[in-house]
């Protein structure tokens, strides 16, 4: 993993990465300090881009792509940010020297294999569960199992966290899912016989339906076509000024592969610095620490306070309508049922408003306010020192390090450029 942060007023932008990677395998876990994340973009040009969660791109390193692409633009400067941002994935999409056709087969072979290894993995997290529950003999649930956990993935597929429908990416034409079903149907057809023929290995007795192994199929195409990026992903993070910004611009994507001449992406965060607004603070990848030191309260506590408020809440009204003489039970439940689902609801988000409110009050308003004087030095070191802090954190703890090393800082301003540094990693 890595943490990374932009921050930017109308004067600059600063973007701050740490250099640590971490390489896993089957019992052994190996993290390096000396990755490169932040690169320029253009030479010449007030412009940079970094990257996290993946080091490489179609099994090519991002540093390799990144200097391809700066070779080809030859300092052309581009009006916009956003311009620069599109330029550089319509580079990745439409560049068959860059990934040749037959390597766009491998790689589609690669990513479904790493989505049907989330349906492996969660199929035995949902095995031992089942085993440990002991809610009968496992043999005779196996299959029932499967088809949870296969319905259970199609469904995330088809709709968001809230149950709102899921939206097709708008990288890929109308017709894409049918193309990528035709043009891969027997690499499908493989994957999906592998995938069943290792997990009956593991588990005899398991039979799989035509129903599920149809779903596995379609899974392999939401997989692509979905705005869903459960398989490995690269965070590719621009930030600086077009030609024709008069403020800094931030754009942010998450990419993934290239699928018939086109990189599934999507632009999941864009920031424009104005002449009255705010400044902008950026985090991404790890940012607990981040958003901790900003807030004042880390977000998970804020969670579970909410949760035990909530549980303390609900147990005192239950116990003093129960205490309440002379009410029935019926008039109880309805008495119970209508504080809950209004006074109690609105208590709860009230209390909490009013710590939103003095969490803004006494840290981020002061800290945004500093940020927005900032000049482009000690904007930069501010930068730094918000990845110092996961880093920090993780040091202290027993945890692997996965933030950490040398800090590298692009500060870019539109009169000075692109300026860039490596910063010592301890506060």
């Amino acid at each position: 993993m890595t943490s990374e942060v932009v921050l930017m007023n109308r004067q600059a932008v600063a973007m701050a990465a740490d250099s640590a990677v971490t390489i896993s395998g089957h019992q052994y876990v190996k993290t390096y300090q000396s990755v490169d994340k932040l690169f320029p973009l253009v030479e010449g040009q007030p412009v940079a881009v970094m990257i996290y969660n993946n080091a490489e791109i179609m099994s090519t390193p991002w540093e390799t792509v990144i200097s391809l692409y700066r070779e080809q633009a030859r300092g052309r400067p581009l009006d916009t940010l956003e311009a620069y941002a599109e330029d550089f994935m319509a580079f990745l999409s439409g560049n068959p020297d860059l990934f040749p056709p037959d390597h766009q087969d491998t790689e589609f072979f690669k990513h479904v294999a790493v989505v049907f290894t989330v349906v492996a993995e969660d199929f035995d997290y949902q095995v031992r569960k089942f085993s440990e529950s002991n809610a009968g003999r496992l043999r005779d649930h196996l299959s029932s199992i499967f088809e949870f956990v296969v319905n259970e993935l199609y469904a995330d597929y088809q709709r968001y966290p809230d149950d709102s429908p899921r939206a097709d990416l708008a990288c890929f034409p109308s017709g894409m899912a049918e193309q990528v079903r035709r043009r891969y149907r027997g690499e499908i057809e493989q994957l999906v016989d592998s995938l069943i023929a290792t997990l009956r290995g593991d588990y005899q007795g398991l039979s799989v339906s035509e129903g599920t192994r149809e779903r596995l199929r379609e899974i392999a195409v939401l997989s692509v076509v979905k705005d869903a990026f459960f398989e490995h992903y690269t965070g590719v993070v621009f930030a600086g000024f077009g030609a024709r910004d008069k403020f800094p611009a931030m754009r942010s994507y998450l990419t993934s592969s290239v699928v018939l001449g086109i990189l599934k992406r999507k632009q999941d965060r864009a920031a424009d610095m104005t002449s009255d607004g705010g400044p902008v603070v950026q985090p991404f990848a790890q940012d607990r620490m981040i958003r901790t030191f900003l807030t004042g309260m880390d977000q998970y506590l804020r969670m579970y306070l909410f949760g035990e408020t909530l549980k303390l809440s609900m147990h005192l009204v239950t116990d003093v309508i129960g205490r309440t003489p002379g009410l029935s039970d019926a008039q109880r439940q309805a008495l119970f049922r209508d504080y809950s689902e209004n006074n109690l609801g609105y208590a709860l988000r009230e209390f909490f408003k009013s710590i939103d409110h003095y969490q803004y009050a006494a840290h981020t308003r002061p800290i945004y306010r500093a940020i927005a004087s900032l000049p482009k030095r000690e904007l930069g070191e501010t930068a730094a020192s918000l990845i110092k802090l996961n880093s920090f954190q993780q040091k202290v703890m027993h945890a692997i390090e996965t933030v950490g090393g040398p800090i590298d800082v692009a500060v870019i301003t539109r009169n000075g450029g692109l300026e860039m540094k490596r910063d010592k990693p301890d506060l």
